[in-house]
């Protein structure tokens, strides 16, 4: 939490001014959205730092970590063996096992 030096006090207790900005009900609930899955509990918190230029990052669950690291890891030793002029026959249920894993997460 940001604290101001000259009151030690939070920097949301200094926030007393107010910006007003109209959405559609789409828009608002993509704004939710983005907000929520950045881990924000507070979309003013997500617009505040959207408008101020942070990098806000979508926060991804340790499970779907884990499957993206063991999709990165099968990638990478076909890729291998293709480098080396070797058949990719026989992997095609690996490719299409991580395939439905981006796609479930994608979509």
């Amino acid at each position: 939490m940001e604290v101001n030096e000259l009151t030690d006090k939070p920097a949301d207790f200094l926030r007393t001014l107010r910006i007003d900005v109209r959405v559609s009900p789409d828009e608002k609930q993509e704004l939710q959205d983005k907000a929520k899955a950045a881990g924000y509990q507070k979309v003013s918190a997500y617009l505040r730092d959207v408008g101020r230029g942070v990098e806000v990052k979508e926060s991804i669950s340790p499970e779907l970590r884990r499957q993206l690291v063991g999709i990165g890891t099968d990638l990478h030793q076909l890729a291998q063996l293709a480098k080396a002029g070797k058949s990719l026959e026989g992997h095609e249920p690996q490719l299409l096992k991580a395939l439905a894993i981006l796609r479930a997460h994608l979509l």
